[in-house]
């Protein structure tokens, strides 16, 4: 399968990503395991189907919103472990099931091959789901919402099916509302968070100043989003989340076509969370297995950060080991060459690898 090509003459760190690939080498062994002896052909039909969930945004409070999720799993029976996929600001559930390439950049399909089942959301305020006044929605909410689409996964309220085990996977904003979710509610099995670490780049600027109101984007014409929500000004999603040596210029593109929101209440939190001691972080407040996936070339948590050397696994773990506790068993992984947004670099098949491979050594997708 040919994922296209990054700039023309720039290419990805040979020796590194070849000793990346053999450190690696492992996971993705694992990854692969539950399809071992079969042609991808011959893997078992994927079922969809897309469901709104009644949430809240406040706790206590009343369940006055609606969350867009699809469940997806392959085969005619469900398994017992689901992965929920929450995506950053400005995305929506394409995010982690991206529509190029014939399931090269999809995380949903790496997962649901594996033997999970996703269940793969619109954040509130985002897609297909509710969009409240901007002011009010700020992660604290997210938060609660996803405790409410965990319970719903657990509960049987999804498709008629109790899934025995939960494993939160976020990106970005999304992996900051998931550490939110899982130190109040410690509802989940395992956590991923992709995308984010506790330092932030100090060109992180250069993200504010490309923000503009959604409601002035063509995209968004006739939407009715009040002024409050924002979106990336056309033709900047390349330069602010992408390495241009594992950028695919036609994902950019459709990546442009298929953007979507954040607010400034989500923003500001999140800011305002990774301020904060690292013992009062919601990340060391969560108890279960975590993994921490970035790109080495993170324009938003690596470039011009001094607290860390996004070069060095070794650094970038250091750094992050004092923001979670003891009984997290951190595992941090640095993926060469990559940008901002793993799933849609040309790199993805690996970040995939090393998640599924970490997933299947936690929880496995019909673990008791």
């Amino acid at each position: 399968m040919n994922p296209g090509h990054g700039a023309a003459g720039r290419r990805p760190r040979r020796l590194r990503m070849a000793k990346f690939l053999a450190f690696t080498a492992g996971a993705a062994v694992l990854a692969a395991a539950p399809a071992a002896g079969a042609h991808a052909a011959a893997r078992p039909a994927l079922t969809c189907s897309a469901y709104n969930l009644p949430v809240r945004i406040a706790d206590p409070g009343p369940a006055d919103q609606t969350l867009w999720g699809q469940l997806c799993y392959r085969g005619d029976r469900e398994p017992g472990t689901v992965q929920l996929l929450v995506h950053g600001a400005t995305y929506n559930h394409l995010y982690w099931n991206f529509p190029y390439g014939n399931g090269y950049y999809s995380y949903a399909g790496a997962a649901t091959a594996a033997g999970y089942a996703t269940f793969d959301i619109d954040r509130i305020g985002a897609g297909n789901s509710s969009h409240p006044p901007s002011a009010g929605l700020d992660l604290a909410a997210g938060a609660v919402a996803l405790h409410d689409a965990v319970t719903a996964l657990r509960s049987g309220a999804v498709d008629g099916h109790a899934f025995r085990h939960v494993i939160a996977v976020g990106h970005s904003i999304g992996s900051v509302e998931i550490w939110l979710e899982a130190a109040r509610y410690h509802d989940v099995d395992a956590v991923i968070v992709t995308g984010a670490l506790h330092a932030l780049s100090p060109d992180i600027g250069a993200l504010q100043s490309d923000l503009y109101p959604a409601a002035d984007d063509p995209a968004f014409a006739g939407s009715g989003l009040d002024p409050g929500y924002l979106t990336t000004l056309p033709g900047t999603r390349e330069s602010l989340f992408y390495d241009l040596a594992t950028a695919n210029p036609a994902v950019a593109a459709i990546d442009e076509a298929s953007k979507g929101v954040t607010t400034p209440a989500e923003l500001a939190g999140a800011a305002s969370i990774l301020s904060e001691p690292p013992a009062q972080q919601p990340s060391y407040q969560i108890t279960v297995p975590v993994l921490s996936v970035v790109g080495e070339d993170d324009n938003l948590f690596c470039t011009g950060v001094t607290a860390y050397n996004c070069a060095s696994q070794q650094s970038v773990r250091g750094f992050e080991s004092q923001y979670y506790s003891p009984a997290a068993h951190l595992r941090l992984v640095v993926i060469p060459g990559t940008g901002h947004d793993l799933a849609l670099s040309t790199t993805a098949p690996l970040t995939d690898a090393i998640m599924v491979g970490w997933s299947v050594s936690v929880v496995g997708p019909d673990a008791p």
